[in-house]
């Protein structure tokens, strides 16, 4: 009987380690995924926050005028921030693994836009078949044709009607010709056409956004024009920037 009880001793407490590692591990496979999408809310939480505190002060040194200088205090607990200068954005870039946001996520939050997916492209080939290069924004969704002309040396004769050549829908592979794509400001009929050029902002594939730009000179104003594709986007965003009167 002692040695019977010795036994059965030694195999329960075996039994009671067993369980235990096994609660651990299954404690573990069920929390971690829920602690590691808590941390990249908290990242992405604090990256909203990091933007609207820049976004608050360079809107209060500029309501100062010149000389005027502040400090911003913020915390960066992860992710990449950007100056994007093409663009004029400051961007802030974050890779999520634990579905946080669904591909295709657009959300406006005053000067804000968060976007989520990698699936835009911008690169130069001649999508219309017309012998000449466009710049062009693609995402699973669209491919966007701009007018491929002109660099920062050697600028040429823009007219802003023939900016957008040609829109791609991909599913269908319908293609949609625009006759008019003009921009227009302040309702002075000149301020479509001058001299120019056109790049994209950054080429290359699994882009969270495809973007191009067409800086326009005009009789009365000189502004830049920016079209931006986001990832899972079934829109074209057009941007007018750094307008003023000659």
């Amino acid at each position: 009987m002692l040695k019977r009880k010795a036994v059965s001793t030694l195999i329960s407490t075996a039994f009671i380690v067993l369980m235990t590692i096994m609660a651990m591990a299954l404690t573990l496979t069920i929390g971690m995924p829920a602690i590691n999408k808590a941390k990249e809310a908290s990242v992405i939480n604090e990256a909203l926050q990091n933007m609207k505190v820049i976004d608050n002060t360079i809107r209060e040194v500029a309501s100062e005028g010149a000389g005027s200088l502040r400090s911003p205090q913020i915390k960066v607990s992860g992710g990449e921030y950007r100056v994007n200068q093409k663009a004029n954005s400051l961007d802030f870039t974050y890779t999520i693994k634990y579905g946080l946001f669904e591909p295709g996520t657009f959300v406006k939050d005053g000067n804000l836009l968060l976007m989520s997916g990698v699936n835009a492209k911008a690169s130069t080939y001649d999508l219309d078949n017309d012998g000449s290069n466009e710049l062009v924004l693609e995402n699973e969704i669209l491919r966007v044709g701009l007018l491929s002309n002109g660099t920062s040396s050697s600028q040429v004769s823009i007219n802003t009607s023939g900016i957008i050549k040609l829109l791609n829908i991909k599913e269908s592979g319908a293609n949609v010709t625009l006759t008019d794509s003009s921009v227009t400001l302040d309702d002075f009929a000149d301020s479509s056409s001058g001299t120019g050029y056109t790049e994209l902002v950054i080429p290359g594939d699994h882009l969270s956004k495809a973007e191009a730009v067409v800086h326009m000179s005009t009789t009365t104003m000189t502004y830049d024009i920016v079209y931006t594709l986001q990832s899972g986007a079934d829109f074209l965003i057009i941007k007018i920037q750094n307008a003023y009167y000659n």
